[in-house]
């Protein structure tokens, strides 16, 4: 179990820089563009998992049809305004900085679910965990006494990781009859087309055989980590599992370090700081009452 946990984490981590890999074969600033990117990658990983499942349970990998509109909500939070955001926000940012910041999913579906849909309770223990990762991010963009929040990157980035948040929070509403894996696969199968023939209509386009390394990587990362981490969840308790999430942002920061030229954008110190805080905080949340899993992207 834990072997596959951190293998997710390490995934997880190493998409970021991925990703960023990726904006030397597309104009950023092209929003067709970045859908056809986005939506390619999750026609290729939704069908990735899907047809994975179908083999493994030697049955049909498709949803009821009636349940295609929890499936359409799910998809709109967390595949296209999702990724919509962080591929947007990516651009005008550094991986380590968007690593760090991607971590506080945890945080987000914390308060959304305790405050605005009283799915479980704010203990202490999870206010201390939020403060403690929120502050990780605070500190992340100091310049000396200074707040240097930049909105277009980083601001967006989180703006992302909100739109998941709510999908994770919905996701735990209404689709608790649906098998996880199909619903994870269909979901991103769906957003993918949505945003691939918006994309095409719209006239995105890319240097598709310099990209194509990077889009297949990617699929393969989001069809085997969200696969791997439900079958986990399901053989395993959630707070087990969920607890090496915190590994996430350290494989995050490691790996831009090493695949990327870029400087990280913060200094050695606010960086180490940071880590610690965010990392202090999932461990908290992780060891809460009634933690919940479903926190990665």
């Amino acid at each position: 179990m834990s072997f596959g946990a951190i293998f997710c984490c390490a995934l997880w981590g190493i998409s970021t820089p991925i990703v960023k890999m990726g904006y030397d074969y597309i104009d950023a600033n092209s929003i067709p563009s970045l859908l056809l990117w986005i939506g390619l990658e999750f026609v290729l990983g939704g069908a990735i998992t899907l047809a994975v499942y179908g083999v493994s349970n030697k049955k049909p990998p498709f949803p009821e049809r009636r349940n295609l509109g929890e499936i359409g909500l799910i998809s709109l939070l967390q595949t296209v305004l999702q990724y919509i955001c962080l591929y947007i926000g990516l651009a005008g940012t550094t991986a380590m900085k968007g690593a760090i910041i991607k971590s506080t999913d945890v945080f987000f579906i914390m308060l959304i679910a305790s405050l605005l849909f009283r799915q479980e309770t704010l203990t202490l223990k999870k206010i201390i965990a939020c403060v403690t990762g929120f502050s990780g991010i605070v500190v992340m963009n100091l310049n000396g006494l200074t707040l240097d929040l930049n909105l277009k990157g980083d601001g967006v980035v989180l703006l992302g990781i909100v739109f998941y948040s709510f999908s994770v929070v919905f996701t735990r509403k209404v689709a608790k009859g649906l098998d996880a894996t199909v619903l994870c696969g269909s979901q991103m199968f769906l957003g993918g087309a949505v945003m691939t023939v918006i994309g095409l209509a719209c006239g995105g386009k890319f240097d598709f055989y310099g990209m194509l390394p990077v889009l297949i990587i990617l699929s393969l990362i989001y069809a085997v980590s969200y696969s791997l981490w439900t079958l986990l969840l399901k053989h395993h308790p959630a707070s087990r599992v969920a607890i090496f999430s915190f590994m996430t942002p350290l494989f995050g920061v490691a790996f831009s370090a090493v695949l990327l030229p870029e400087n990280g954008g913060i200094s050695a110190v606010n960086l180490l700081v940071a880590l610690v805080l965010v990392c202090g905080g999932i461990v908290l949340w992780g060891t809460a009452k009634d933690a919940n899993s479903d926190t990665e992207q």
